[in-house]
């Protein structure tokens, strides 16, 4: 219930709560020290309606009354306001400034206590100041420990709105990117055999068409998933081993595709896979054309897979796209989600290697 309540019923709540300890505290005092007394300690009081808006004037000015009760009415639990004011810097200010201003509390405190001349033996003065000063920094403590709370929350919820965009512009770009690519090659191909080989065309332009709806379905789903309000069950689905051969069919090279299918795989690790595969297959198209391309999917042990992606490309074979290097890193990325590693480079006899050890008790991939 207390963390329903707005900005301005909180300070309703202050001013009720300074209001009732003003008139508590005032006719406490007034019984034991006079009508002056006891208008002293209400007065003391009062500023701390208004704490959470002006948190440090609110204090001097408590101590500022708090001193001159000590000096002209005797009223030795006048810290008690100083704390709570206290507590309230210590909560909404920097930690230089709240320091500061409890260092400066509890000295004004305690000289208003040691200086005026009091019928107790200096014993009891000391341990009067001892206690005072325990009490007032207790709620400066309890403040402190909320700010840092606070700030580590807002930290945690800053670090998650970053993880959320990476998470998104990693998807978008093994979407985009994988298909966008495939229908650019395609779309190449087939003008240039258009004239010497219609049948070749005809099937690369239905390569093109089945790589554009592809798309549309996948930006579609991840839309869906944006705008929902819930928190990921959605997300079901998502592609994963099942969608492997469509993604071999439609990237353009000859694709030998084996995949291990027991035991089945969580489906967090499911889209890493399948995305992982699909970066990989992207490059081939990218890079090395229409050269032959191999993909192993298999299980090492109940706790983890391993992804190798080879393709055949000669030695030296120049880029046909140039390429931002984001998909290596894309893929990387998702590998450490998974809790494993990625290693990808070319091979001595030409070609280049793309592979991945994921641990499949990992469901942080998404």
């Amino acid at each position: 219930m207390a963390r329903r309540l707005r900005d301005g019923q909180w300070h309703g709540v202050d001013t009720v709560a300074a209001v009732f300890l003003a008139l508590g505290f005032g006719a406490s005092e007034t019984r034991s020290g006079g009508w002056g007394a006891g208008a002293v300690a209400a007065v003391v009081w009062l500023p701390v309606a208004v704490r959470r808006r002006r948190p440090v004037r609110v204090l001097y000015t408590v101590l500022a009354g708090a001193v001159f009760a000590m000096a002209f009415t005797g009223w030795e639990e006048s810290w008690v306001p100083v704390g709570v004011a206290l507590y309230s810097v210590a909560v909404r200010e920097p930690p230089r400034r709240s320091a500061a201003a409890l260092g400066c509390s509890l000295g004004a405190v305690a000289a208003a206590m040691a200086l005026v001349p009091r019928p107790v033996p200096a014993s009891g003065v000391a341990w009067g100041v001892v206690f005072a000063s325990l009490m007032m920094t207790l709620p400066w403590l309890v403040g402190t420990a909320l700010r840092e709370q606070r700030s580590y929350a807002e930290l945690a919820a800053r670090q998650a709105v970053t993880d959320e965009r990476l998470r998104i512009a990693r998807e978008l770009h093994d979407v985009v990117a994988h298909h966008l690519t495939v229908i650019a090659v395609r779309a190449e191909v087939a003008c240039a055999v258009a004239s010497t080989n219609p049948q070749e065309a005809e099937r690369t332009l239905a390569l093109v068409g089945t790589a554009g709806r592809t798309a549309l379905t996948e930006m579609r789903r991840m839309l869906g998933v944006l705008r929902s309000p819930g928190d990921g069950a959605e997300l079901g689905s998502a592609p994963g081993l099942a969608d492997l051969p469509v993604l071999a069919d439609g990237a353009g090279p000859r694709v030998e595709l084996s995949v291990d299918p027991d035991p089945p795989l969580p489906p967090g690790v499911e889209l890493a896979v399948y995305r992982i595969v699909q970066e990989a297959l992207t490059n081939v198209v990218r890079h090395a054309g229409s050269a032959d391309c191999r993909v192993n999917l298999s299980r090492v042990g109940p706790e983890a897979v391993e992804i190798e992606v080879v393709n055949d490309a000669p030695p030296r074979l120049p880029s046909r796209r140039p390429g931002s290097g984001h998909g290596l890193i894309g893929m990387r990325e998702r590998a450490a989600m998974c809790g494993g590693t990625l290693s990808a480079g070319p091979l001595p006899t030409g070609g280049f290697r793309v592979h991945a050890r994921l641990r499949c008790g990992s469901e942080t991939a998404w």
